[in-house]
């Protein structure tokens, strides 16, 4: 597989405000990387410097974004959901940012396991900056692209490394025109990036004891790929480009000329009460009638569709969200399949492998799956199963025939009232799912 490293020009030093002449002037600085992976390493293949749509295709990319540009603090946030959230996060950071709010583009990055969901990591930004760069992406051709900080993938102090003379330490520099850069991997999600413009390469204490390496490919390239391989949540969720707001769409407002036509009367010209057998005077109550029922119909046809492109979004949203965390061998195998297994089954069955590398036992493991079928055939009353298999997922089985045999229906509807997930295979045969079904459609 291609995977491709972008890091992105920095954010212009002169002015706060960007204008389309600095822009156009940084389009042609972004470097890349072109690397073929396996399972285990990258190894590099090209690189250069120019702009997104001079670059070669990938299956993958990962832009790094300067942390220079981005600031990155650790706040505690109120517990509500992720929509209110974004709503609050501009206050709860305003005091946090020397430019105006509304110049900066203020996003939470995933909490980390094992620590309290109020205590978030925030990323702030320049709004244009972020913009322009997202724009530029546009035109490049992937199926997969994440951008990060770049702080993110330089190791944690603890993990700085020196093997067959390549430095991997948590600080790096870059010399600039005017000054030395320096980004430094403070903590999992938490980065800091200032300048020297000094020509000595002056440290604070903290990091006196630290040997900065230079940045270049020849220790970027395995770092980036390690950290694209990481499937811890704090981690593997991290993509700016989510910070981009989602447009929102304009609701216009209908008419309903037909409502204004005039009521026939219930009185003739004459003055006396119109008969109950005439039809004009059913005329008014008929057109409601139409009108109510039409509305109903209406209605129900709409909150139909919208349960539909509702379902249809939340799948949508479930699979780009666990798209994040499957590992490119996956996602080649899952694209290559002829077969209509979702992607919410196919990363199920991935976390499960996983897990029993580590030695840990699983709902799908063999002893599991076989008390479960024993407790569904107790509570059918089935004796014996004559024929059963396990694929290392989900077991296949069919029940020895004795007395009045069983529907589908009534298999199915026993097990989904213990929680398990059957589904009917034709010819008295069903196949038990793990998770109780989950990732199935």
């Amino acid at each position: 597989m291609n995977f491709l490293i972008i890091h992105c020009p920095h954010k212009t030093f002169s002015e706060t405000v960007l204008t389309n002449g600095e822009l156009a002037s940084l389009k042609e600085s972004f470097e890349w990387c072109l690397c073929e992976t396996n399972s285990i390493h990258a190894q590099y293949q090209s690189s250069g410097i120019g702009s997104i749509d001079s670059m070669p295709y990938a299956d993958e990319v990962l832009v790094l974004m300067p942390t220079l540009d981005i600031r990155l603090i650790e706040i505690k946030v109120p517990l509500v959901k992720s929509k209110k959230l974004q709503q609050v996060l501009p206050s709860l950071v305003e005091d946090e940012v020397l430019d105006s709010i509304d110049n900066s583009l203020v996003y939470a990055l995933p909490p980390l396991p094992g620590q309290l969901g109020s205590q978030r990591t925030i990323a702030i930004t320049n709004r244009q900056w972020l913009y322009w760069i997202a724009n530029q992406l546009k035109g490049i051709l992937t199926s997969r692209i994440r951008l990060i900080p770049d702080c993110m993938i330089l190791p944690l102090e603890s993990e700085s490394s020196n093997v067959n003379g390549v430095i991997s330490p948590c600080l790096a520099y870059k010399q600039n025109d005017v000054a030395i850069i320096y980004t430094w991997h403070k903590s999992t999600q938490l980065g800091i990036s200032w300048v020297e413009h000094s020509d000595t390469k002056q440290l604070p204490s903290a990091l006196q004891k630290i040997k900065p390496a230079e940045w270049s490919w020849d220790w970027m390239v395995n770092n980036a790929f390690n950290f694209s391989r990481r499937t811890d949540v704090g981690v593997a969720g991290i993509n700016l480009l989510l910070a981009m707001p989602t447009p929102k769409k304009s609701i216009k407002k209908i008419s309903f000329e037909w409502l204004k036509n005039p009521v026939p009367a219930l009185i003739d010209s004459s003055g006396t009460n119109t008969s109950w057998m005439d039809r004009n005077t059913w005329a008014l109550p008929a057109r409601w009638a139409i009108y109510a029922m039409s509305s109903i119909i209406l209605g129900l046809g709409i909150y139909t569709s919208w349960l539909a492109i509702d379902n249809w979004r939340w799948k949508r949203n479930m699979d780009l969200s666990i798209a994040q965390f499957l590992s490119p061998e996956t996602i080649a195998l899952l694209t290559q399949s002829k077969s209509n297994n979702s992607i919410t089954e196919v990363f199920v069955k991935q976390t499960t492998q996983e897990a029993r590398n580590k030695g840990f036992s699983t709902d799908a493991d063999f002893i599991s799956m076989t008390g479960k079928l024993q407790q569904l055939k107790t509570a059918l009353g089935m004796e014996s199963i004559s024929n059963m298999e396990y694929n290392g997922y989900c077991i296949d089985f069919e029940f020895k025939p004795e007395g009045e045999p069983l529907s589908a229906r009534q298999v199915v509807g026993k097990a989904e009232s213990l929680g398990l997930m059957v589904t009917d295979l034709g010819n008295n045969r069903y196949r038990l799912q793990p998770y109780s079904g989950l990732g199935q459609i």
